[in-house]
């Protein structure tokens, strides 16, 4: 790693990374660790992010309590569903096995095509491709917005993604990617010609049948980042009128 936050962040990094390796469980870093391995863009973090089938949980959380992390239970109402919370010191360590909407679980094959890397001197995998932007394109809301992450990435990766499997991935959720595409070409005018025409067509195809043939009301906040729904919020409240 060229960046570090701190060394002793680093220390208790690698202490984490030493327990789950010992315990043999099959793990991927994803946050800012990932973004970092396919942009090369640092931003500083308290905090490591691995990614895991949910069976192999209870046995992730044992590994790092034996190491001298301690469990902080849920952070915010419904974590239990998707996340586990250990911390050691100043640095949190997120086990995630869901996406934070529960929308889907992270499975065994995202092994199959998860790259390897170095991160502080060891070979660890990354989330893939493909399922960081799918992860990330869903978390937006007043409190957070992954967008810029998955820009960078774009970016820097425009060539590597596989375009098509996204756009299956996202499925009906294909929208998203297509107001994260119109906001990526407003930000990066001199990268807008590596996305694919075939997808920008796709894309238009399909929101020219949405225009004609609109859904009926239906509620999908919830599909975003529930922070919003979870997190105490004193200055967004609804107003029932």
């Amino acid at each position: 790693m060229a960046n570090s936050s701190n060394s002793q962040d680093n220390e208790i990094y690698t202490l984490a990374l030493s327990a789950l390796n010992k315990s043999g469980i099959d793990y991927m870093l994803g946050g800012a660790f990932a973004i970092y391995h396919y942009t090369n863009w640092w931003r500083n973090t308290h905090d490591i992010d691995v990614y895991m089938v949910k069976e192999d949980v209870p046995k992730a959380a044992g590994a790092l309590e034996m190491a001298g992390f301690d469990d902080m239970g849920e952070q915010a109402e419904g974590d239990k569903d998707w996340i586990y919370h250990a911390c050691c010191e100043s640095v949190i360590v997120d086990v995630i096995w869901r996406f934070a909407n529960l929308e889907n679980y992270i499975t065994r094959d995202w092994f199959d095509r998860a790259p390897v890397g170095r991160f502080l001197g060891n070979d660890v995998k990354f989330l893939p491709l493909e399922e960081i932007v799918w992860i990330k394109t869903f978390v937006i809301n007043r409190h957070r917005c992954d967008w810029p992450d998955v820009m960078r990435v774009i970016r820097a990766q425009c060539q590597n993604l596989d375009w098509n499997r996204l756009l299956d991935m996202l499925g009906e959720h294909w929208l998203l990617l297509a107001g994260l595409i119109d906001v990526f070409d407003r930000q990066h005018p001199d990268s807008m010609g590596c996305i694919p025409g075939g997808i920008r067509e796709e894309l238009m195809n399909r929101r020219k049948l949405y225009w004609e043939n609109p859904p009926r009301l239906v509620e999908r906040e919830h599909l975003l980042d529930p922070w919003i729904h979870y997190r105490a919020d004193q200055y967004a409240l609804w107003r029932n009128e």
